[in-house]
This record gives C-alpha cells, structure tokens and sequence, in this order.
C-alpha cells in the first residue's frame, strides 16, 4: 500500500502527465463527444446500468446521448480513489475527472475540500431528505448527497452452520466468540470506506473500549483476510468462510446469486445504523454542467428505480438486480411492486442510532489502526487465539485482546522539532485527541504529518507484535 501511495503521489506531481494518464485511461477517442469521467468504487453491473439508462434519459431530456467514462486510477476501492484525490489536489493538478460516485460518507467526509456544490435547482436537491435516523443524506452546503443508502450485516452459510453445529448469529458480538474461530471472512478496513464503516457499527453499538476487543476477536476467528469489501460475501458463498462482515448489497445480492436455502444476510439486532453512499461533482471538473445532469438523473425516480426495481421490469435495470436502497420515501409508498424488497428503510424503528462526532473522529485512523495492529500481525493474532482456545480460554488470557492501543501526542517546539509525550491509551475520550494527532490541522504540524503518521504505524504494528506473541507464549505456558 506505501509503494502504491508513493506512485500516485508522484504521478501528481506534474499535472500534464497526470492528464495524459486519465486521457488514455479513459480511451476518449474523440474530444467532442459529449462525456462524463466518474471514479467510483461500483462494480460493473452498477456502472453499466447507470451509464446506458443515463444516456438515454439525457438524450430524451436534454437532445443528447452522453457516454461516461469510469477511468482506471490504480483500483477501484474507495482507499485507492481517496489516495489518488487527496494526492492529485495536494498537488495542485486541476481535476481531470468530473464526478466522485460511491463509497459511505465516511469516505466523503474525507473528500469535502476536493468537491464542489453542482449547479441544480435546490427544490431537486431536496428531495433527498436531510437525514435517515439522525445520519446525514446531505454534506455540508449540498458538497455531496446520498445517491442511495446501505446497512450493514452479516452474510452466513446457512448448510456450513448446520455442518459445524454453529447457531445463527443474532448480534455483532456473537462472530467474537471461540467457536467462530476459523470461520469468519475479515476485509481490510483501510482499503474499502465500506469496510472501514461496517466495523463501526461495533464502537457504536458496544462503545469503544468494548468495541475494540470484539474486532481485535472478529479478526482472530479470521479464516482469511481480504482485500475489497465484496470478497467476504464471495467467501461465504464458496465456503470459504461460514460468515463475513458486509455492506447489505454484498450480502442481498448473494442471497440471490447463491440462494436463500443456503445463503442468508442477517441486520444484527440492534447494531446497524444506515449510511449514505453519496454522489458529488469535484472541484474543477471538465464537464461540470453534463455531470450536474448524472447527479440531476441519479437523485431523481428515474434512476433511484435502478437500485431497487427487479431486473427487466419498466424502469428497473436491464440484466441485474442492484440490490441497494432508494433515498425516495416516495417510491416505497407508491412503485413498492416492483421492488426486489420492498421493505421501507424510512418506515422502520432504527434502533441503533449514529453517532457522526465519534465516527468521525474514528475515520480519521482507524483504517490504519487496523491494518497496522490486526491486519500486518494476522498471523501472530491467529496463533495467540489458538493458544488461547486450547488453554481453555481462561478469562485473564481473554482479557488480553480487549488491551487498548496506545498513541502520543506532539507539539512543534519553537526549534522546529516535534515534542512528544508519553504513550497512553487510546480510550473513548482520547479519540479525539488521537485523531487531531493522525491527520493534524494545525500550520505548523501539517509538515510533519507524513512521518507522524508513518511513526504511529510502526508503533501500532510493533506493540501487537510483541502482544501476540506474549499472550501466546502465556497461554502455552498453562497447557505444560
């Protein structure tokens, strides 16, 4: 992920280069054909369904068919996209892409300085209401809006339960516990905005110094670990894994790939709140008015029907069911027949409620919190779970995968140079204070981001290192 980083970054040091790429990415043949450039996280279904829909919407509507482009910028997940965007603009390189499409507001809270509120009437805008349960459906001033909305939950081999005697599991707590050991599909949170969001569901339902026990253990009973959000739902469905973390169009769309006789999708009780996937224009983008179109089409009925109408029905899409949700009440009210799942988002007792202070201050790291602590020690973590289970998990040796991370703040001293404190945990009430440190603000910190960061990440990956293997040797240690 560093060598990739460190290639985007240089390509956008020159922005003529950069522009070349995107142009042969593209493959425009023809610089006077009406066209859009959209990065996005989507698969192909998405992406071809919009892209021949839109066309012939704009052509009825407005005299033009238009192509979109979905450029290849290195990967599709949402942490390559906000690599390449946060590089490309640090650089001052003027946007060669008209529109960023997909990827949870977590992702978006990220984006807001790379984008820019489209030119639409404000009536159309809002449409789209303000907010689900308390979770926003508009960024701030319009930058970006919900195109549609997920859950998140969890995917289950329901034959791969009932061959290993596994009951179903009913909230997020139940995949931490011993007898999922080496059953669970794990995605890369710092890779996939998806991801990252879906395990906050665990901090907001549970808190965060439970929460951060529960996912060391979700990453313990790991059978694998991926790297795109989609792979756990695909794991589960070739039995790879008997259940996977997902966002619920993975999970919907293999119950119906699969089958519901051997594939369920289950909302933890309790635990999921509903997220955002937003839509917005960037900043300098080539072809502004023809994207305020795409996000004109993608907000209202005629292409919130691609998300939930069943494939080849009037409206819906052509060869595949999306599996997503509308941000229209209206259209569950009035067009729910020819729905795949009629069931209304806006209708329901949401019962866990989001928290947006303490989600985003977690945004800020918890990606590469992860991926430092559990993803780049898996093998360690498996071995000390191993050790711990034939041990006969007792409570002491339990205990140890609910250790907190620990973190240290700096100030720049009047010289110039970084002051550091002690280490110390990061509890709930020093996120914030960890997140200010991560992805500092303040003017004379900003240069020393990069190596704040690089030197947080070291420890992290240091500190569990030396954890596991310390929790292994112990719970060796009883069985002798």
């Amino acid at each position: 992920m560093r060598a990739l980083r460190q290639t985007l970054r240089g390509c956008a040091l020159a922005t003529a280069t950069l522009l070349a790429l995107a142009l042969a990415a593209c493959g425009k043949s023809d610089a006077d054909t009406p066209h859009i450039d959209i990065v996005t996280p989507h698969g192909s279904n998405i992406r071809r369904e919009f892209a021949q829909a839109f066309s012939d919407w704009h052509k009825q509507k407005y005299g033009t068919a238009v192509t979109i482009n979905y450029p290849d910028i290195g990967g599709g997940g949402t942490g390559n996209i906000a690599t390449y965007l946060s590089s490309a603009y640090d650089h001052g390189a003027a946007s060669t892409f008209d529109i960023v499409w997909g990827g949870g507001s977590a992702t978006f809270g990220r984006f807001e300085r790379f984008l820019v509120k489209p030119d639409l009437p404000q009536a159309l805008l809002d449409q789209v209401p303000p907010d689900i349960f308390g979770t926003p459906l508009h960024g701030p001033g319009d930058l970006w809006i919900a195109a549609t909305m997920s859950n998140f939950g969890i995917v289950a081999n329901k034959d791969r339960m009932t061959e290993l005697g596994l009951a179903e599991p009913k909230v997020w707590a139940d995949l931490a516990k011993p007898a999922w050991f080496g059953d669970l599909s794990i995605a890369d949170p710092s890779k996939s905005g998806s991801v990252l969001t879906s395990y906050d569901m665990t901090f907001v339902q549970y808190g965060w110094d439970k929460g951060w026990g529960l996912l060391t253990r979700y990453f313990a009973n790991a059978a694998v670990v991926r790297d795109n959000g989609s792979n756990p739902a695909d794991d589960v469905g070739s039995a790879t894994a008997v259940a996977g973390i997902v966002i619920d169009f993975y999970g919907r769309n293999h119950v119906i790939r699969v089958g519901p006789q051997i594939v369920e999708f289950i909302i933890p009780q309790g635990g999921s709140t509903i997220d955002a996937d937003p839509i917005a224009m960037l900043k300098g983008a080539p072809h502004a008015e023809l994207a305020a179109h795409f996000i004109e089409f993608v907000i209202s009925p005629p292409g919130q029907r691609l998300w939930v109408f069943k494939a080849g029905v009037p409206g819906g899409p052509r060869r595949n069911v999306l599996g997503r949700l509308t941000v229209l009440p209206e259209l569950y009210k009035n067009e729910s027949a020819m729905m795949f799942d009629a069931t209304n988002p806006f209708a329901q007792a949401e019962a866990l409620k989001a928290d947006p202070k303490a989600s985003a201050a977690r945004r800020a790291f918890m990606g590469d919190l992860v991926k430092s602590a559990l993803v780049d020690n898996y093998a360690a973590l498996l071995a000390a779970r191993r050790a711990v289970i034939a041990a006969g998990d007792p409570p002491d040796l339990e205990a140890a995968f609910d250790k907190l991370p620990t973190f240290r703040s700096s100030t720049v001293s009047p010289g110039g140079d970084l002051v550091y404190s002690d280490y110390r945990d990061v509890t709930a009430a020093e996120q914030a204070a960890l997140a200010a440190e991560y992805k500092p603000r303040e003017e004379a910190k900003l240069p020393y981001a990069d190596r704040i960061q690089k030197s947080l990440e070291s420890h992290w990956r240091q500190e569990f290192a030396a954890r596991f293997e310390a929790l292994r040797q112990a719970a060796e240690a009883r069985r002798k």
